[in-house]
């Protein structure tokens, strides 16, 4: 007798019938969470009882980097200013100048500034 050889049967994968929808669905759009840029964030605690504006620490951080600036540039501005080429109309251009230094900080940085200048002044004053 000669013994057939035995062919095995082809296992189907298990399909989803085409009627059952997942969850999740190709058809859908993504949503993605925006978040208003201006609500505060809630990992940076307030330093201060009175919370700023961002025009108003704009305006402070500016008051506090320019004298700075010309605390630490004080003898370079006076050789400028005392220059023979040094005209009055130039005075405007070198705080413009000066005053560019202060985009090179976000936001976030001049309220971290601010606020510790205005602690630092707080302690000042209780002792």
């Amino acid at each position: 007798m000669e013994s057939k050889p035995r062919i095995k049967a082809k296992r189907h994968k298990k399909r989803k019938p085409r009627t059952q929808v997942s969850s999740e669905s190709d058809s859908e759009p993504e949503r993605k969470e925006v978040k208003s840029e201006k609500e505060p964030e809630k990992t940076t605690p307030p330093a201060s009882s009175k919370d700023m504006s961002d025009a108003e620490v704009t305006a402070a951080f500016t008051k506090f980097y320019m004298q700075r600036a010309t605390t630490e540039f004080s003898e370079d501005l006076d050789r400028l200013r005392g220059a023979d080429d040094f005209r009055d109309d130039a005075l405007p251009l070198l705080i413009n100048a000066l005053q560019q230094g202060t985009f090179l900080f976000s936001i976030e940085e001049q309220k971290r500034i601010v606020m510790a200048g205005t602690e630092k002044e707080e302690k000042k004053a209780d002792d």
